[in-house]
């Protein structure tokens, strides 16, 4: 009766594993939760146990589930991405290499095990926790053995890369890097009384000891204003300095004094005010084109989820940002108008862009690239993220906003990795049983678990031969597993430390798009 019921209601069948998958997903152990992946074992634990519901949901719902994942993520890692890309190139050659080793690897172990394409993909995929790149095995095999291999494997391509993330910041502690020993302090604000009188002006000033700094405030002789760089600071002057915290402390020995008032207290003359950037005109752009010395403004500090950053003059910053900003009394609402501050307009999307940029990524997605003997595309997954990393840095074209507001990016992610994994695990329940009750599924365990421990650890040498110190390497770690779970495990470990995010972002584009092609040609071998 349920069976029939939940077979004739795709809907509700697809809301169910949603529902179940997002509980498992909230279960943590060892600290760690399974996030999206909870929806595959709903999925699957729901059509292994009720047969007939195994081909209620189409396959198209998880298609465009994949789509709005991969997309999503380029758009939000393209800044990123683009700017560190020449300085770790190396390192990203690395890894690219690695994960091409590892799947000529699995191809060879596999075959000797008996294994099959579709299986030797899906474990592959599995092992390194990379879903796109079991739908690409999905559609070059026809059938759901990719699924039962990367069921089976996955798990442990998660808990051995948790292993691997403690064992490199313990050998990160005990045999420590100059980056480890030096770690980038969080930023902070000091108000400094100027006693040098032969001090240049704050536009060369900004740049200390190699740190960004942002003069928000100056107060001459009784009187509040925000300086521009052309301001030679003279003594008396109090001067409120934004930067890294340790900078900050050689700052203010080298140009005079702490200060005994604090200038942000005194709202008097000069006033502050977070501001949501919800002006599509701004998307994209850096916080020097924002030009808010124009209403005499400075900016201080970006907002960006719960992370403060800086507001250096390159900054690129993101609809949905909110901008600390420091004007004069009277000009703040200027300011405001012109950012816009609208809560609602910061998480709505333009429809325009947003379809525009899918459509592009679909199209190319579905062009053939010919080898001999072998035709691969870029499918429903690596190209729009491809695709999605170009428009996020542009972020803005005439009237079309390709950015996505920060809020709106992170639900439609999250949304597509689970309609995505709901439907596969629908979809293979009943062949991921039949595995398990022979010893198929425990070849496929032992296969999947050594593809990870060999990634796992080919990753840790290559990143410690580079000289990466503990947050570094857990974050390359991570975003060359393309693991969100990982990344919050591993930020938890490094207490915060940013550059655990900035390894992520770096890795996580090259690193899946290769797992996705190398998936496909295993499928096809």
């Amino acid at each position: 009766m349920v069976s029939r019921f939940l077979a004739d209601q795709p809907l509700v069948t697809l809301f169910l594993a949603l529902a179940i998958g997002t509980l498992l997903g909230r279960l943590r152990i060892g600290g760690v939760a399974a996030g999206p992946a909870g929806a595959l074992f709903a999925g699957l634990a729901i059509s292994a146990t009720l047969p007939a519901t195994a081909d209620a949901v189409p396959a198209l719902v998880g298609t465009l589930g994949l789509t709005l994942f991969a997309y999503t993520i380029g758009l939000a890692g393209g800044p990123s991405f683009f700017s560190g890309i020449r300085r770790e190139a190396r390192t990203i050659l690395l890894a690219v290499a690695a994960f091409v080793l590892l799947a000529a690897a699995a191809h060879v172990v596999g075959r000797a095990l008996g294994l099959e394409s579709g299986a030797i993909a899906g474990t592959f995929a599995g092992a390194t926790t990379n879903t796109p790149g079991l739908q690409a095995a999905v559609e070059a095999t026809g059938d759901t053995q990719p699924v039962v291999g990367y069921s089976l494997a996955y798990p442990f391509g998660v808990l051995g890369m948790i292993i691997a993330i403690v064992a490199g910041l313990r050998w990160s502690q005990a045999r420590p890097t100059p980056e480890d020993l030096d770690p980038p302090p969080p930023a902070a604000y000091r108000t400094v009384e100027v006693t040098d009188p032969s001090l240049p002006s704050l536009a060369d000033l900004q740049r200390f000891e190699g740190a960004t700094l942002v003069f928000s405030r100056v107060a001459r002789d009784g009187r509040e204003t925000t300086p521009d760089g052309d301001l030679q600071p003279r003594p008396g002057d109090l001067l409120t300095v934004i930067g890294p915290e340790t900078t900050l402390e050689r700052f203010v020995e080298h140009v005079g004094r702490l200060a005994p008032d604090d200038l942000p207290l005194d709202r008097h003359q000069v006033d502050f005010r977070r501001v949501v950037l919800s002006n599509p005109r701004y998307a994209g752009a850096t916080v020097a084109e924002l030009d808010l010395a124009r209403f005499d403004g400075v900016a201080g500090f970006v907002r960006r989820g719960d992370v403060d950053l800086v507001a250096r003059p390159d900054l690129q910053v993101e609809l949905g940002d909110r901008i600390r900003v420091v004007a004069p009394r009277d000009r703040l609402p200027e300011v405001v108008d012109e950012l816009g501050d609208s809560e609602r307009a910061a998480v709505v999307a333009d429809p325009i862009g947003f379809s525009l940029g899918l459509l592009i990524g679909l199209s190319i997605g579905a062009v053939p690239i010919v080898f001999p003997g072998l035709t691969l595309t870029l499918g429903t997954a690596a190209a729009p993220l491809l695709v999605g990393l170009v428009l996020g840095r542009i972020g803005r074209t005439g009237p079309v906003t390709w950015q996505l507001p920060y809020a709106t990016n992170q639900a439609l992610r999250q949304l597509g990795a689970l309609l995505f994994l709901a439907t596969v695990g629908l979809g293979a329940g009943p062949d991921l049983a039949d595995a398990l009750g022979t010893g198929d599924g425990l070849v496929l365990l032992a296969f999947g678990a050594g593809l990870t421990t060999a990634v796992a650890v080919v990753l840790l040498v290559l990143a410690r031969q580079l000289g990466l110190g503990g947050a570094r390497l857990a974050g390359t770690l991570a975003g060359a597993q393309n693991q969100p779970a990982l990344l919050t495990f591993a930020v938890e470990r490094a207490h915060g430390d940013d550059r655990v995010n900035l390894a992520y972002a770096l890795l996580f584009p090259p690193t899946f798009v290769t797992k996705i092609l190398a998936a496909q040609v295993l499928a096809n071998l």
